[in-house]
């Protein structure tokens, strides 16, 4: 048993790297991104979202990290390799599990990560890729799931917690069910130094500040905002959109494929 311990404890630590914050800064020190400073230090566990070893694992250990929301799950392979992957509700210590994009059985429960097609319709699914050995990106966060609601030919339709509906080809590889932790939701930010410990620093009315820092800034005393209001950089802010012309054709043609 003291061995087993000591085997985890050496695998934990193989996972993990130190994780550098750039304080929202950029090269030359310059604040890019407001509200990001301070905050614990954490390290980052190497995940894997490709998980195409085509082999069944054994769940030996559930941790849970700042970084994400859900579970993560050390996973010993059959073949002898061992790694990190976010799991899926109803998942558990010493379970069985299949990932790979060859599987023989007709029969997958809950942490099996397949190709879409394996699966039938109206099942729920979440890691999911957007493109064939690209790694998961959609509804990873915790208690989030994916619903099969269309089989092509070649291709599957999702429909997403958002409401939109996404073609993705049937190599695309999932995990069956929602993702773990579904109670993450119900977490209460007690105070507020709970807050400033994963980095995150005070949001400044631009009233409060000088003429310098924003342009809503300055004035005797407590004064309103101009009639429109702007952005610290001097953007409209409301009802104007920002985003330009030849981003939103670029925006298009990546997402081609939604409907």
């Amino acid at each position: 048993m003291q061995f087993f311990k000591y085997f985890l404890f050496k695998l934990n630590k193989q996972f993990k790297i130190g994780f550098v914050r750039s304080a929202g800064r950029n090269f030359s020190g310059h604040i890019c991104v407001h509200h990001k400073g301070g905050g614990n230090k954490r390290k980052n566990y190497l995940v894997d979202f490709f998980r195409r070893i085509n082999s069944f694992g054994i769940v030996v250990k559930i941790i849970k990290t700042s970084i994400y929301t859900s579970f993560l799950g050390l996973i010993l392979y059959s073949n002898g390799l061992s790694s990190f992957i976010l799991l899926s509700d109803n998942t558990y210590i010493n379970d069985n599990i299949f990932l790979g994009t060859y599987y023989k059985k007709l029969n997958y429960t809950f942490g099996f990560s397949l190709p879409i097609s394996y699966l039938s319709l109206f099942s729920t699914v979440n890691n999911i890729e957007l493109y064939p050995y690209s790694g998961s990106t959609l509804a990873r966060a915790a208690g989030m799931s994916s619903m099969i609601i269309n089989k092509l030919n070649s291709f599957v339709v999702l429909k997403l917690r958002s409401g939109w509906h996404l073609k993705l080809s049937n190599n695309c590889l999932c995990s069956v069910g929602q993702a773990s932790n579904p109670l993450h939701r119900f977490d209460r930010i007690a105070k507020a130094g709970i807050v400033r410990s994963l980095g995150v620093r005070p949001t400044v009315r631009g009233v409060a500040m000088n003429p310098c820092d924003h342009p809503h800034g300055g004035g005797e005393g407590k004064k309103s905002p101009p009639a429109a209001a702007r952005s610290p950089w001097g953007w409209l802010t409301k009802g104007t959109p920002s985003i330009k012309k030849k981003y939103q054709i670029i925006k298009k043609k990546k997402f081609k494929n939604i409907r």
